[in-house]
């Protein structure tokens, strides 16, 4: 059932004997303090997908470039559109690849192609998913597929692994499949009902008021927020560990610090309330996931 005016009016600021305060007659929160100290930048205020890398696709040698390009594009597509994610330029993640400090992990690449995925790939392909500041990370390769088509049909075979890269750090999905060309169609849908809600959205506290007791979210009807809906809320930290070949690595952490409830939600933001027990802890600019 939605909640308006009539139902915010009734809350309190904070203890049994407060006077009520309606979200519009809260004051704004607008002091340094009220700042979280990593504010997100325009362009993340922009976006509420969570930005995905993808390391460079690895190929077999006897596929052509347009099979190459369609089968890339066709799993790219896919969890952009089902999984609300967005995919960083590939051009940033050569870059890192050619820097000193992941000449490891281009060496590992390079050797076997991802044939093999051990335990030092992944450790250091979560390296680099923090050090290119994304939330995800992808793993793909491409094949000639042993399904017969006619001679005017092709098909490849596709693996790809989804690994978050933030702590907790965790192998999200695992799939495989034979992609056929002419059955683009139903693979999309397929693919796209297993990715479909399985990637948060992510946002962030644009706003907060009386004391962080409202906060304003930049998510809302469009990216599939509905009024209710309890969302987490994290502070983002900027960290120093030491990489896989000793030198340093600064990445962000997001540590969970509360929780925000819903209540009204418009097109491209949304209100909510901050429970009593996280109201000291939140900050404007601290980040928002919605699953």
């Amino acid at each position: 059932m939605s909640l308006g005016f009539g139902f915010v009016s009734l809350l309190f600021l904070g203890g049994c004997g407060e006077k009520p305060i309606s979200l519009m007659n809260a004051p704004p929160d607008l002091r340094p303090e009220d700042q979280a100290p990593m504010k997100p930048t325009n362009k993340e205020l922009q976006t509420s997908k969570s930005f995905v890398a993808f390391l460079p696709v690895q190929f077999s040698e006897n596929l052509s470039r347009f099979h190459k390009t369609l089968s890339v594009s066709f799993v790219q597509s896919v969890l952009e559109e089902h999984g609300d994610l967005k995919i960083i330029d590939e051009v940033r993640v050569a870059r890192a690849l050619n820097s000193s400090q992941f000449s490891q992990l281009k060496i590992l690449l390079k050797k076997n192609k991802l044939r093999r995925i051990d335990e030092e790939l992944i450790k250091q392909t979560i390296e680099l998913g923090k050090w290119l500041r994304v939330r995800y990370i992808v793993l793909m390769r491409v094949q000639s597929s042993p399904k017969k088509v006619s001679s005017t049909e092709w098909s490849t075979y596709i693996n790809f692994r989804i690994y978050r890269v933030e702590d907790p750090v965790k192998n999200e999905m695992n799939h495989e499949f034979t992609y056929v060309f002419s059955e683009s169609s139903d693979l999309w849908e397929e693919i796209g009902s297993l990715v479909r809600g399985r990637f948060p959205l992510g946002g962030f506290i644009v706003e907060s008021r009386a004391n962080r007791l409202y906060v304003s979210v930049n998510l809302g009807r469009r990216n599939r927020i509905t009024e209710g809906q309890v969302c987490k809320i994290f502070r983002r930290v900027e960290k120093e560990k030491k990489g896989t070949n000793g030198k340093p690595i600064t990445s962000i952490e997001f540590d969970r610090i509360g929780q925000v409830n819903l209540f009204r939600v418009q097109e491209d933001f949304s209100w909510g309330i901050v429970p009593s027990n996280f109201r000291k802890a939140v900050l404007n600019g601290d980040a928002v996931r919605c699953y």
